[in-house]
């Protein structure tokens, strides 16, 4: 974002902040398209599952599903509500939904939202259990993962107490888009094997 709550504060209705449009708001359809395949990530993996294993991975995409809705929520929000409310002076409420609030709803539930997905991560880790490194590597990541994102809450939270401003969203939104940068080709590489033995029994 180019126009940072710092050089623009509350009510962050300032001509600074209309002038960003749509350049801050463009990632924004890239994401929602992403929170669908991350739903389609974990029910690729729930069908590799092995029968007993297929609890953690049910539990993880009933995860990955709340996740995704409160994502995409949070960014249709933001990209069809809040930029003409602006521009039409319409502002009741525009200071507590703005992705310009620290403070703010939109930080709130991408928190929620990117929080949930690392946690269906985590539930799914119990799935690798093959014993191949590829499959250990998936395991430690996801659970790693979590464990950091936890870690930082704690921390974020110990500091700052409920007024976490957008640092906690910060981190674990690049937790997670590591763990899938990284885990992603591995998972795929995984479930492509799978479907071959498949094929080829």
């Amino acid at each position: 974002m180019t126009a940072l709550p710092n050089d623009v504060p509350y009510p962050f209705a300032s001509d600074v902040i209309a002038e960003q449009w749509p350049g801050d708001y463009l990632w924004m359809y890239p994401a929602m398209l992403v929170m669908l395949l991350f739903v389609a990530l974990l029910a690729s993996v729930h069908e590799y599952a092995a029968p007993r294993r297929k609890i953690f991975s049910l539990l993880g995409v009933c995860l990955a599903t709340i996740a995704a809705a409160v994502l995409l929520i949070d960014y249709f929000i933001q990209v069809t509500v809040m930029q003409p409310s602006l521009e039409k002076g319409q502002l009741d409420g525009w200071a507590i939904l703005t992705q310009y609030n620290p403070n703010g709803v939109f930080i709130a539930l991408e928190e929620l939202g990117y929080f949930l997905m690392s946690l269906a991560l985590a539930c799914v880790a119990p799935v690798f259990m093959q014993g191949s490194k590829i499959e250990r590597t998936i395991r430690w990541l996801f659970v790693g993962s979590f464990a950091a994102v936890l870690a930082a809450l704690v921390a974020v939270s110990a500091a700052r107490g409920i007024d976490r401003g957008d640092l906690f969203e910060i981190i674990v939104v690049s937790i997670v888009w590591l763990t899938l940068i990284v885990a992603g080709p591995l998972v795929a590489v995984v479930l492509r094997r799978a479907a071959a033995c498949s094929q080829g029994a």
